[in-house]
């Protein structure tokens, strides 16, 4: 195997570790990533803020209305009782007795408002629970998928990390200080496939020098364009 054959073979195995390990990046940056459940969560807090004061003002409601109520039927009572003969107190009564009933329809109106808005309020609620739970699942989902995926990633990465083991005894010092060096300048590519007397990377034809020493790989040839190594393929 020549030199440049066993840095191509290094080379399709540095690439393949680096989408695997890029892979896992992306994987672990989506297992720490709960944006959708955080703000469907955070829906539901904005809507319980919502609905608990306009179900406080409600039961308010209800209880003044039971005090209208208790209220007027004492004066009622003492009303038509008889036990009061004033004329002056029992016209008193008598528009308490009014004053208290126009209250209570005003009482009444505020409070069906109120009611309603409760129930609006509850039905948004319980959309966003239902939206969070929805949420809840689909992240659940979501990551068992995603730690089977890694699983599966991780031990790719160690078996490519032990072919890469083995790959490299067949590179020379030398060779390997060439093609670390080269990595960072040529996009993790620095072997580029010669076929017939072309560069496939950068579409260049070699001269006949060029090509005729890559043929042999006796030695490291480089591309006389992107400057790649090059390695005969036919």
């Amino acid at each position: 195997m020549s030199q440049a054959e066993a840095l191509y073979r290094l080379q399709m195995i540095d690439v393949a570790l680096l989408q695997a390990q890029q892979r896992l990046k992306t994987i672990d940056a989506a297992l720490s990533d709960d944006h959708q459940v955080a703000a469907a969560r955070q829906a539901v807090a904005k809507a319980q803020q919502k609905l608990q004061p306009l179900r406080a003002q409600a039961h308010n409601l209800e209880l003044e209305v039971q005090s209208n109520l208790s209220k007027t039927g004492v004066t009622e009572e003492q009303l038509y009782s008889g036990r009061v003969r004033n004329p002056k107190e029992l016209q008193d009564m008598q528009q308490e007795i009014a004053a208290l009933k126009k209250r209570k329809g005003e009482l009444e109106d505020h409070l069906l408002a109120v009611m309603m808005e409760v129930e609006e309020a509850e039905n948004h609620l319980a959309a966003c629970e239902a939206q969070l739970k929805s949420a809840q699942s689909q992240q659940s989902g979501a990551e068992e998928q995603l730690l089977q995926e890694q699983a599966g990633v991780q031990e790719q990465v160690k078996t490519l990390q032990s072919q890469r083991s083995a790959a490299l005894t067949h590179v020379t010092p030398e060779s390997l200080k060439l093609y670390t060096a080269l990595r960072p300048k040529k996009a993790n590519q620095p072997v580029a496939v010669m076929k017939g007397n072309s560069c496939q990377t950068c579409g260049v034809e070699q001269e006949m020098a060029v090509a005729q020493q890559a043929r042999q790989g006796q030695k490291l040839t480089f591309c006389t364009s992107c400057e790649r190594i090059l390695v005969y393929m036919g």
